[in-house]
């Protein structure tokens, strides 16, 4: 049994709610715990592990979690839990969005907590007279693979972009009930198929994994470089294609039809088991203890080959950009 302290960086002010929604929800879900075994701690002096959970809040890089005395004090059984896009892992912990090629002993792949909730993914029993043999409902150009579902063609096959909704969805454009619309026939689309495509995006992971999980129907997993989190076993229920041979998916889930209905209940019991609600919390704070008993060099001196990682283009280029415009505003006159 471990006691886990559960906090984050995010400081108050507009947005602040949003960003500290991941942990509030792991909070939420250690107070509904089915599993028993790990309880919240209060005080970092008596936790067994420190869980940052973070969003956009605590910076680009983590910087007011890097900062924090919790971090220097006890660095040793500190972790972040974070489903940013495109991280450096500078804590160890749980990353969801973590490309598979940046994967060390230090991180695990994640999941979503926290994320605004689709009121109409619910769970129906899979069936055999389902009318689409699969679907997918997201945006087409955010990703090579994504350009290719866009082209695919079958009789009960469905591909809907919706690149022009979701971004009026985040630039909260949509009246309620737009939204609500949005939301449901996103829900429907997917209740009424047998697999659900699951591509990658910006991110390697994708919510909608995760979603088509809980609602009880198979995940075709279409992303080279994601690494799926430990536990679930995802050859039972979710079938993973890469992504060179998108263009054979019609082929390919022809020849699995016949195994969609077991599939998909198997996906909704590991969802259950896994990431849903009562489980996520015990789910999080047995990763975070894997991490710890599998760590071979201390943490103060395993966490500095990651900032190697700042050379990577995508982040040496937002670094530096974010160097400079730290320049030029101490520069401004009357600036200290």
């Amino acid at each position: 049994m471990a006691r886990v302290l559960l906090l984050s960086t995010t400081p108050p002010g507009p947005g602040a709610d949003e960003q500290l929604a991941p942990l509030r929800a792991l909070q939420q879900s250690a107070t509904c715990d089915r599993h028993g075994v790990h309880s919240l701690a209060d005080n970092p002096e008596t936790a067994d592990v420190i869980l940052f959970v973070e969003a956009y809040g605590a910076g680009w890089y983590f910087e007011s979690v890097r900062r924090h005395p919790i971090t220097r004090r006890h660095r040793e059984k500190c972790f972040l839990f974070c489903a940013n896009t495109l991280v450096i892992p500078f804590l160890p912990g749980i990353y969801t969005g973590i490309d598979r090629r940046w994967t060390s002993r230090r991180t695990i792949s994640g999941f979503y907590v926290g994320a605004p909730e689709n009121e109409f993914a619910t769970c129906t029993p899979p069936h055999a007279e389902l009318p689409y043999l699969f679907s997918f409902v997201g945006s087409t150009g955010n990703a090579a693979v994504r350009g290719v579902i866009a082209r695919l063609s079958h009789p009960r096959g469905l591909v809907l972009d919706s690149t022009a909704d979701y971004a009026r969805v985040l630039e909260r454009s949509m009246s309620p009930q737009e939204r609500s619309d949005y939301h449901r026939r996103y829900a429907e689309i997917t209740q009424q198929s047998k697999f659900v495509l699951c591509p990658r995006g910006l991110s390697v992971s994708s919510i909608r994994l995760f979603e088509t999980m809980q609602m009880g129907r198979v995940p075709v997993i279409l992303s080279d470089d994601w690494g799926e989190p430990p536990g679930p076993l995802w050859e039972e229920f979710s079938v993973r294609v890469p992504e060179q041979d998108c263009a054979r998916l019609p082929q390919i889930l022809e020849a699995r039809e016949h195994e969609a209905f077991e599939m998909g209940k198997r996906a909704r019991q590991e969802w259950l088991q896994w990431f849903s609600e009562k489980s996520a919390f015990h789910t999080v704070a047995e990763w975070c203890l894997s991490l710890q008993e599998q760590r071979t060099v201390p943490e103060r001196f395993a966490r500095w080959p990651v900032y190697l990682q700042y050379l990577r283009p995508f982040h040496f280029r937002r670094a530096l950009g974010m160097k400079l415009r730290g320049a030029r505003q101490a520069l401004r006159p009357g600036t200290r």
